[in-house]
């Protein structure tokens, strides 16, 4: 089954550069205000995580990916986001809940996260290849960790 979207996710090299460059790119009033930048509403799991990778540049975010069932990987040049709820709304497949795609995640090297630029909820994720990701089916919010669950800066 063939899961890739279009277009390719930020890559090293190209279009994309690494969430730790985020402020020196677009300032740091884009983490204020992101509305003022274009990019519309970001949640706080996502924004919490940008803070740490502006802060801590050498340290680790979550990723999420939303994947048929059992594939349990994300491989480099895959799309991610740093957003359980956001990866949520890309694990619905139709009205039936049990046709949804289960989420994996992983914490990585914040500058092994990608963007464009254009968005804040998606990003290229441009490490190695992560296998044997467990699949998480999220039917109650409390089964799934957000990333400030574990991170160490706090807004």
């Amino acid at each position: 089954m063939h899961y890739a979207i279009s277009p390719r996710a930020p890559r090293a090299g190209g279009q994309g550069f690494a969430i730790t460059e985020l402020a020196s790119v677009l300032g740091e009033e884009a983490f204020g205000h992101p509305r003022e930048y274009g990019f519309g509403e970001c949640d706080a799991e996502t924004m919490r995580q940008l803070r740490l990778a502006r802060d801590v540049p050498d340290g680790t975010v979550r990723i999420y990916r939303a994947l048929p069932p059992g594939l349990g990987e994300i491989n480099s040049g895959d799309w991610v986001t740093l957003s359980k709820d956001f990866a949520r709304q890309h694990a619905i497949r139709d009205d039936f809940i049990a046709n949804d795609w289960p989420i994996v995640y992983a914490d990585v090297a914040a500058r092994a996260v990608l963007t464009d630029g254009k968005y804040l909820d998606q990003y290229g994720y441009a490490g190695p290849s992560l296998t044997g990701l467990e699949d998480h089916v999220v039917e109650d919010e409390a089964e799934l960790p957000d990333a400030g669950s574990k991170t160490v800066y706090d807004d």
